[in-house]
């Protein structure tokens, strides 16, 4: 949801997007996700420093496992062009979905706070995210980002 409406954001201000792709990638993405979840930075500091190696490795199996359920090659041609490009980090379509990836975390701390919990058990998560976000050169990122550092501080 976050990834269409940065792309609709863009799009309203004047900006090429294809609003398709953007959906297409994050799709894609969320669904692997689902099928190993989506491994936190706390969680992969437990698996030591091969814990990024593992962590590509189990969405790449299942990546694979989804790619091969498909039927006929050239829709799996297609679906593994969307998850390249979405790896490759190099379209503003693909900026998008990672942005809105990282801005999820940030609403899910916002969440968080606001059920009580803690503000030190969420700070090592919200810094990081945060501070990823702040260099983004998409309007949209930043405008959303603001608003959730404001929603953050206001949680109690």
């Amino acid at each position: 949801m976050l990834a269409m409406v940065l792309a609709d954001m863009e799009v309203s201000n004047g900006r090429r997007v294809n609003v398709e792709q953007v959906l297409r990638m994050a799709l894609v993405h969320d669904l692997a996700e689902a099928l190993t979840f989506d491994m936190s930075k706390a969680y992969l500091e437990y698996l030591g420093v091969e814990g990024a190696t593992i962590k590509r490795r189990v969405e790449q199996a299942a990546w694979n496992h989804m790619l091969r359920n498909i039927p006929g090659k050239s829709l799996r041609m297609k679906y593994a062009e969307v998850q390249s490009r979405f790896e490759a980090q190099e379209t503003l379509e693909s900026q998008i979905v990672h942005a809105a990836d990282k801005l999820d975390i940030l609403f899910q701390a916002i969440a968080y706070r606001q059920k009580g919990y803690p503000r030190g058990m969420l700070s090592g998560l919200w810094t990081s995210t945060s501070r990823s976000l702040s260099g983004s050169k998409i309007p949209s990122v930043k405008h959303l980002r603001g608003i959730a550092v404001r929603l953050y501080k206001a949680a109690k």
